[in-house]
């Protein structure tokens, strides 16, 4: 599938049947170098598809940059992106530093760096009809084709007024919120409007992304973590949890969700 996944020799195991030979698919993760202005920033361990839209996503989640205008040029070549930008500017080390791994999490230390920062809440009043989460959810459902094939990937989708305007595949849920949020930017999506889909649970450092770039609603088909309730609330986002079936747990903001 495109680099995405690896075919490999398999023995499945049947306590009744025996042991089975067969060729399984499983989910490809390599690193992915982002430079700024020619100096290496972050290594990503990700899966290698969509780079672009990675860098540009985690950049707007770390708050490298504002917006796009701050892009003079991205280029993409063999694992590594070169992200150069219209001025020279003090770059903010990470909030995660080094290698940044496909399972990153969110302490307490991480919640009161990034309550430093001073971020402006999300102040939109957008709303949807709690029947429409379920929608949204089954529609990256179906386009989760990584997933399927390997039940070894995340994936995230942007709905603005309702349609799906960017859809992303990764081995981490932290790389397919950036992946995400970079291609719907890139795509010009109105963020304000929008609510961004989740399947995996919600630490503080994911919820973020989404208030960075001031998404009102994020929908996740998994639990939220109290980080990310702690950061939801701070930052004047809605969070919904477990986002399957008849079921919705809305942990903040309640009032965007119409039923």
């Amino acid at each position: 599938m495109n680099g995405l996944t690896l075919k490999t020799l398999t023995f499945k195991v049947n306590v009744e049947a025996g042991i089975e030979e067969l060729m399984d698919e499983v989910a490809v993760e390599a690193p992915v170098r982002i430079y700024l202005n020619e100096g290496l920033y972050a290594t990503l361990m990700a899966s290698p598809s969509q780079l672009k839209e990675l860098a540009v996503g985690f950049l707007l989640g770390e708050s490298v940059i504002k917006s796009l205008n701050e892009i003079k040029q991205v280029s993409v070549k063999d694992g590594m992106v070169k992200v150069k930008l219209n001025r020279n500017k003090k770059l903010k080390r990470p909030l995660s530093k080094g290698i940044i791994l496909t399972a990153c999490t969110s302490g307490e230390d991480f919640f009161d760096r990034l309550m430093e920062l001073g971020e402006e809440p999300v102040e939109s009043r957008y709303s949807i009809e709690a029947r429409e989460i379920l929608r949204m959810v089954r529609e990256c459902v179906k386009k989760a084709e990584t997933s399927k094939a390997t039940g070894g990937t995340h994936f995230a989708g942007i709905f603005e007024d309702g349609t799906i305007k960017a859809f992303s595949e990764d081995v981490g849920r932290h790389n397919a919120i950036d992946k995400v949020i970079g291609l719907a930017a890139l795509r010009g999506v109105d963020f304000q409007r929008s609510v961004l889909v989740s399947s995996g649970r919600q630490p503080g450092g994911m919820v973020l992304k989404a208030a960075k770039v001031k998404i009102p609603i994020l929908a996740s088909m998994r639990a939220p973590l109290a980080s990310g309730v702690r950061v939801a609330q701070a930052f004047g986002l809605t969070l919904i949890g477990f986002a399957r079936g008849g079921r919705r747990n809305v942990y903040s903001f309640p009032e965007r969700v119409k039923v």
